[in-house]
């Protein structure tokens, strides 16, 4: 669950509080005359433990005033895992070549919803690319009320305007959320892929994501639109199939990571397969964990 919390009004009255007098004092140099019971007196390391406390508690008065204020502005409001009744859900019998496998993943379903009306000529279409860890839930609909990951911006008359355009989201493959990723039953093995699910990049996502396009005969999109790994999937939509893309929408994303992005990216996937194992689970045939 993300916090609520409108953190950028909280950050800027922090930042005021800080520069402010209330938390500013002079820090005298050490002496051993300060010394207390034989031990080193460091007056520049109390000063600032008792300067930590009083910021700290100011953030925290702080913090629980404006949650009593405001707690629906945050950029993404809290929703269950979607039920499988909430979602419409494509079903791609035929293999999917991968970047990184010799091996083609059999087949694959992918999980979406819609917003708006599609045109008689289908050509009012919207992609909307999820982040890592979103469902295909980006907004309310009559199946599933509960507000969506990109609420406050689908909708008539908002920046994805339903009266205009058709809108589509999955979940993308690999993304446990109704998609097949390492949570779904492997059909050869009947035991959840769980790590054996193999690796997917963008291009993986997004070629699966145009399989349902041509499943709903969309045969070129308005617009690619994403934030961070859905700006990416924008981006390799676009590049992947420039005749099929009218525009792009790329926010926060980038074409190309950086040494230290991949880096940091690895340390975290990492990180997955010890906690299976913490969990004293088999990391290749259970878990529902994706």
């Amino acid at each position: 669950m993300i916090p609520t919390t409108p953190w950028p009004r909280l950050y800027l009255k922090l930042s005021r509080f800080l520069s402010s007098s209330a938390v500013r004092a002079p820090c005298p140099a050490p002496s051993q005359s300060a010394a207390r019971g034989g031990q080193p007196h460091f007056p520049c390391v109390d000063a600032h433990a008792a300067r930590a406390s009083r910021i700290l508690e100011s953030f925290s008065q702080r913090k629980s005033t404006l949650d009593d204020e405001q707690t629906d502005t945050g950029p993404e409001p809290f929703y269950a895992r979607p039920n499988p009744t909430t979602y419409h859900k494509y079903h791609h019998p035929h293999p999917l070549p991968l970047t990184y496998s010799p091996i083609p993943l059999p087949s694959f379903d992918i999980a979406y919803e819609t917003w708006g009306t599609l045109s008689t000529a289908k050509d009012n279409v919207i992609l909307l690319h999820t982040g890592l860890s979103a469902s295909s839930h980006a907004a309310s609909t009559s199946l599933n009320p509960a507000p969506g990951w990109w609420e406050k911006f689908i909708g008539p008359g908002k920046a994805l305007d339903t009266d205009q355009f058709f809108i589509i989201c999955t979940n993308v493959l690999g993304g446990c959320y109704g998609s097949t990723g390492p949570s779904s039953i492997e059909a050869d093995t009947g035991e959840p892929w769980a790590t054996r699910f193999p690796v997917l990049s963008i291009f993986d996502m997004v070629r699966a994501q145009f399989s349902l396009l041509d499943h709903l005969s969309v045969k070129k999109l308005y617009a690619s639109v994403g934030c961070s790994m859905g700006a990416m999937q924008s981006l390799a939509a676009a590049w992947l199939f420039p005749e099929r893309v009218g525009n792009i929408v790329s926010i926060s994303g980038t074409a190309r990571s950086t040494p230290s992005s991949i880096a940091m990216r690895f340390a975290q996937r990492s990180g997955a397969p010890s906690f299976f194992f913490y969990l004293g689970l088999d990391q290749t045939t259970s878990s529902t964990y994706g």
